[in-house]
């Protein structure tokens, strides 16, 4: 990423683990930052539609799965925050329009809940280029470091995507295992996916 952000912190929502943040990036580029909430559901389905059909080799649905997709099962993916404090997606905002996003969700059981998955990181195309996905990962990275017994955050990431592949290793996380023909896609092509751990 060419831009650093900076941000401060909006104390107009208390209690929701990360509040919203103003971030002005070097390059005097405007986002602010929260988690997402149920009266954002429509605009998250619609921001999973775009990721997986600009990057089908990166994301497990196809378009036309997430557009069939019904709101109570948008809002059931998007876990907002105010419902499950433990499963929420933090996003960027230009206004009214999410622009990025990573989502993490902490397993439920006795037995897996020392580990989470971060899950939905991506970039719209006008958001690119301004450190938007470190600024996130790193958001949720730290709120992960608050939460007791949980130990480690759990990724996969298409081979073919080096750009993401190099910034998870930067944020610490290392490579646990290949998942050989993880997807197959619409015109037959096989796509394998890196599995990565973060130890906090």
């Amino acid at each position: 990423m060419s831009s650093s952000c900076a941000g401060r912190l909006n104390e107009d929502s208390p209690g929701s683990g990360i509040a919203r943040i103003e971030v002005v990036t070097t390059d005097r580029q405007k986002y602010s930052i929260r988690k997402l909430r149920e009266p954002d559901a429509a605009a998250f389905r619609d921001l999973r539609i775009e990721m997986c059909r600009l990057h089908p080799e990166a994301f497990g649905q196809t378009p036309e799965e997430c557009a069939a997709m019904e709101e109570e099962k948008a809002l059931d993916w998007m876990t907002p925050c105010d419902v499950f404090p433990e499963k929420f997606v933090l996003a960027a905002f230009t206004g009214e329009r999410i622009v990025a996003t990573v989502a993490f969700r902490r397993e439920d059981s006795a037995k897996e809940r020392h580990r989470a998955w971060i899950w939905a990181v991506y970039v719209r195309p006008e958001g690119r280029g301004h450190g938007l996905s470190r600024m996130l990962m790193q958001q949720v990275i730290d709120e992960s470091r608050t939460m007791a017994g949980l130990e480690m955050l759990t990724l996969t990431v298409a081979v073919p995507q080096t750009a993401a592949r190099t910034l998870y290793t930067s944020l610490g996380f290392i490579t646990t295992g290949i998942n050989r023909h993880g997807y197959k896609l619409a015109d037959g092509r096989y796509v394998d996916h890196e599995e990565m751990i973060l130890w906090l």
